[in-house]
């Protein structure tokens, strides 16, 4: 019997919605090239996680979400089948499970990393000063270099193909001493067989966002990362509320001063899994459209830690990074690595800042030409090659091989 030419997402999520928006246009390129699109939500083969009830269900006529509850109904869907499969999946002990089940002969796994993003690394941050107060944060990374050892011998399988958007990663990767290793044993250690290099996925969501609306530079905007982040929280202990509050009050008179100096309305674009109701958010106006539109739409992008401002560097805005003790060291970090490789403009909010508007727009203007270096090495490595087109092709390349 003929294999039918299907793709597949594998995934771990009591919300699939999240994964499928996030890769609508990606959904789009493989509908043209594949049969149909699979989402195989392994939630409930998750370790240490309470079950939940899920029903399968179709999103349209080739995208289906398959839920399955036991590791026999995986196995008996996989038996006859070629899988390609894009794997969205963590890799601290609750996903090892999985892991295991899909280390078959008929299934070749496939990751996407191009958001470019600075963000957590794989191991543990550690800290004395929080030691007791981050056992999330040690449970779900502590246990990497198990993980990476269970792929070396096989036990969890390895990663057959890389998209990547960052030509010093795929450097990295090429250059590890995993691969060095590999040419003078016999043996597979390198847990990215390939690395491929694609646009960021920027480059296709900007593009989409240019035929539906115009480029205004009415606004400015500020991009939201509340302050009770999970990853935060996970590494320096739950909320505290003086240093929240002392953090939104100081965040809200620099916003009122940025406001009236280009006499421009700031909006915000609070962050979807936000659900703060501080008094902080009823002072400005609060963006119902998506954060990458108030993007195109703004003169000036602020933020104190996030990956959409990327889209304000590929748009070339001007970008103002704010920092403050009460963020804690985790988010702090962040905000200053984002700083030292774009070279933003950043100012301290628990400070009285006095700004003169010539000089800073002299600043800003200087700031956006250090983006083209990270432009051309991480967002933009692969020229004006859709990264979603290009992947979407491999992977219809791949099924036949």
């Amino acid at each position: 019997m003929k294999q039918k030419k299907d793709i597949y997402f594998i995934v771990a999520e009591e919300n699939i919605d999240r994964i499928y928006k996030f890769n609508k246009i990606l959904l789009s390129q493989l509908s043209k090239k594949f049969e149909n699109i699979y989402f195989l939500n392994l939630f409930n083969l998750k370790l240490f996680t309470k079950k939940k009830f899920f029903s399968d269900y179709q999103i349209n006529d080739k995208t289906f979400i398959v839920n399955f509850n036991n590791s026999k109904k995986f196995k008996e869907f996989i038996l006859d089948k070629k899988i390609l499969a894009l794997v969205f999946l963590g890799k601290d002990p609750s996903y090892f499970l999985i892991h295991y089940l899909i280390n078959r002969k008929n299934i070749k796994l496939f990751m996407i990393m191009n958001l470019s993003q600075i963000g957590n690394k794989m191991t543990i941050d550690f800290n004395f000063k929080y030691i007791f107060s981050a056992y999330k944060h040690y449970f779900n990374k502590g246990f990497y270099y198990l993980f990476r050892f269970l792929t070396i011998i096989n036990v969890f399988p390895k990663i057959y193909l890389l998209f990547e958007s960052n030509l010093e990663i795929k450097s990295y990767i090429e250059n590890s001493r995993s691969r060095k290793l590999e040419k003078i044993f016999p043996f597979n250690i390198s847990y990215y067989k390939k690395v491929e290099i694609v646009n960021s996925n920027y480059f296709d969501s900007i593009n989409l966002i240019k035929n539906e609306i115009k480029e205004e530079n009415k606004n400015i905007v500020y991009v939201d990362t509340h302050f009770d982040h999970l990853d935060k929280i996970y590494r320096e202990g739950k909320l505290n509320k003086n240093k929240q509050n002392f953090f939104y009050d100081n965040l809200k008179v620099f916003l009122l001063e940025i406001s009236k100096l280009y006499q421009m309305p700031v909006k915000i674009c609070k962050h979807p899994k936000n659900e703060s109701d501080h008094p902080f958010y009823k002072t400005f106006e609060i963006s119902k459209n998506s954060t990458d539109k108030e993007i195109y739409k703004s003169k000036i992008v602020i933020f104190t830690l996030s990956s959409a401002i990327l889209n304000a560097v590929l748009l070339k805005k001007s970008i103002i990074n704010i920092r403050s003790s009460y963020l804690g060291n985790y988010m702090s970090n962040i905000g200053r690595q984002y700083v030292q490789q774009l070279g933003l403009v950043s100012f301290d909010i628990d400070t009285v800042n006095k700004l003169d508007k010539t000089q800073l727009d002299n600043k800003l203007k200087e700031s956006i030409k250090n983006y083209s270096t990270y432009i051309n090495k991480k967002l933009l490595a692969d020229g004006n090659i859709s990264p979603n087109q290009k992947i979407a092709s491999i992977l219809e390349q791949e099924f036949y091989n």
